[in-house]
């Protein structure tokens, strides 16, 4: 699993969602003649994945893409997300990279869950409960108690949005 190392100032965000890649975010702005990316992935790799591009020396987070997933649940409410007795950091995670020295993509098995809310889309990696959150403007990022990356959670999503994230992931 991913690891939080620590949490770094808000960056710009941008989110997209398409028919053929349901979800692309991308954080700042990053050369990566300067440094390369290396890319965490998760799912079962035939009907789920999400891919997390990280800077390979900083731990910088760049970009989060939802590729596909089979395990998608609408939803009114969130009991799924987090309680109330969540600590909330604002700022961008940094992850620790230094065990993926030279590697590009680490490829993780994991169940992925996409549970998509009244306003709010939520994608779950890991089964942990959910102790803090760093939030970056409209995304927050979940974290367990060994600060091990758990989830994302999108704020503010519009209808048409939603709408086609549930034919891209067709529900």
């Amino acid at each position: 699993m991913l690891t939080v190392k620590k949490y770094k100032e808000k960056t710009y965000e941008s989110i997209e969602f398409d028919i053929y890649t349901p979800i692309n975010i991308e954080f700042g702005t990053w050369n990566i003649s300067k440094e390369p990316t290396l890319y965490w992935r998760t799912g079962d790799f035939k009907k789920s994945l999400i891919e997390i591009g990280i800077g390979s020396d900083t731990g910088v987070l760049r970009s989060i893409t939802l590729t596909l997933s089979e395990n998608v649940l609408k939803t009114e409410n969130n009991e799924h997300l987090v309680t109330n007795h969540v600590e909330v950091a604002e700022g961008t995670p940094v992850f620790w990279v230094d065990e993926y020295a030279n590697e590009t993509y680490i490829d993780e098995k994991g169940k992925l869950n996409v549970y998509i809310g009244k306003d709010n889309i939520y994608i779950s990696f890991s089964e942990s409960e959910i102790i803090s959150l760093i939030k970056n403007n409209t995304i927050l990022f979940s974290m367990d108690g060994n600060n091990q990356f758990c989830g994302i959670l999108i704020n503010g999503v519009g209808t048409n949005d939603k709408e086609l994230l549930e034919k891209a992931l067709s529900i």
